[in-house]
């Protein structure tokens, strides 16, 4: 009897929860069960019904009534590690953060063999927002700064069912090592994600953020984000920390220009359901850091999968 009285109230609770968003949203019409999660659809479903809808799949007070539900919902143990990669090598590095290219096939293959599939920037941000279904293990591929073997491994990764994303300094575009136009183009066109990562004051973030000179840092945000705009036709929706440069207050100029991604450092080693997504924590492969090495690469995976 107790069981019945409970089971009714969540059903006319999410009802309610429904109706209310339609009137807020002006939407006629929004069947739970048949709404499909699409990397392009927006926020309304999310932000009011689903996330209602969470909510309660999170009390499991009733399995039953969110059992056909639960498809739309990542598991507890679900987590998503993103890797943060600079230059890939064939021949002569750049510098310590490089890896060269047989190492990142390596990684590649140890990734596969761990079970990780690949995640959009969409997904990963409904993820820890909303707690989007995404595979129990998923990955992010991120190559800072825009160097020009992001070809290479856009090709790479390409090969292997994987895909990634490029961190521009959109102040150096068409220099003699970042990326140009034509190149930047073609990664748009084979789906590989764009972040920005400053117009011209990357190697400055942190001594403007010691000097507080937000005023600075948000124009040059702006100016990246108009740049690409303009020649692209689009506008990314990450922005990767310049040298990891973060406060509040920068996590503002993102969230009121709307970004809904921030791009940081190695705060964990796995981003979850209910972390910032304007702080998404990325651990660095890079020969100085030893994880280009591919047994401490494994290491670090096995590690990681071992312990959520």
């Amino acid at each position: 009897m107790k069981g019945d009285i409970i089971k009714k109230f969540l059903v006319f609770l999410f009802s309610f929860i429904l109706f209310l968003s339609f009137l807020t949203l002006n939407i006629v019409k929004i069947d739970a069960k048949k709404v499909k999660i699409l990397d392009n659809s927006g926020p309304f479903y999310f932000e009011d019904a689903t996330y209602y809808l969470g909510k309660l799949y999170g009390i499991k007070i009733d399995p039953e009534i969110l059992k056909e539900h639960e498809n739309l919902f990542s598991e507890k143990d679900t987590f998503c590690i993103v890797l943060m990669y600079h230059n890939i090598y064939t021949n002569k590095r750049i510098n310590s953060y490089d890896v060269s290219k047989n190492d990142f096939l390596k990684h590649i293959e140890i990734l596969k063999k761990y079970g990780f599939e690949n995640i959009t920037l969409n997904d990963l941000y409904y993820f820890v927002k909303f707690n989007k279904k995404i595979p129990k293990r998923s990955v992010v591929f991120t190559f800072d700064d825009g160097f020009k073997s992001v070809m290479l491994a856009s090709n790479i990764l390409k090969e292997n069912g994987f895909n990634g994303v490029a961190s521009l300094i959109t102040g150096y575009i068409d220099s003699s090592w970042e990326v140009n136009k034509g190149e930047i183009k073609t990664l748009i066109s084979n789906k590989f994600e764009i972040s920005l990562h400053s117009h011209k004051f990357h190697n400055f973030y942190l001594e403007l953020l010691k000097e507080k000179n937000y005023k600075k840092i948000e124009e040059d945000i702006k100016t990246s984000k108009k740049y690409f705009k303009y020649n692209f036709k689009i506008e990314p929706i990450a922005f990767t920390y310049p040298l990891g440069a973060f406060d509040d207050k920068i996590e503002n100029i993102l969230e009121n220009l709307n970004f809904k991604l921030g791009l940081g450092l190695c705060k964990n080693f796995v981003n979850k359901y209910g972390e910032d997504p304007l702080y998404i924590s990325r651990i660095e492969i890079s020969e100085r850091r030893k994880y280009s090495d591919p047994k401490k690469f494994e290491k670090l995976i096995k590690m990681i999968t071992n312990s959520n």
